[in-house]
């Protein structure tokens, strides 16, 4: 299984936290910056905060068979 899947489109300060625990429970994270109107959502609180907004997508984590 080596599909990413979106999981969250979320601000700097709370994409840290989202990453950290997806990767508690066994997942790769990978963080991909946006613009706002990519966003598909409302991004004005964002956009006032002058915060970078990221997609975050995860996957199970790989099976080396070591």
């Amino acid at each position: 299984m080596t599909d990413w899947h979106e999981v969250a489109i979320d601000g700097e300060t709370h994409v840290r936290r989202i990453a950290d625990m997806y990767e508690e429970l066994g997942f790769e994270v990978r963080l991909e910056e946006i613009k706002p109107e990519e966003a598909g959502q409302c991004t004005k609180c964002l956009r006032e905060r002058n915060e970078k907004i990221y997609r975050v997508y995860t996957r199970r984590k790989q099976d080396t068979g070591e």
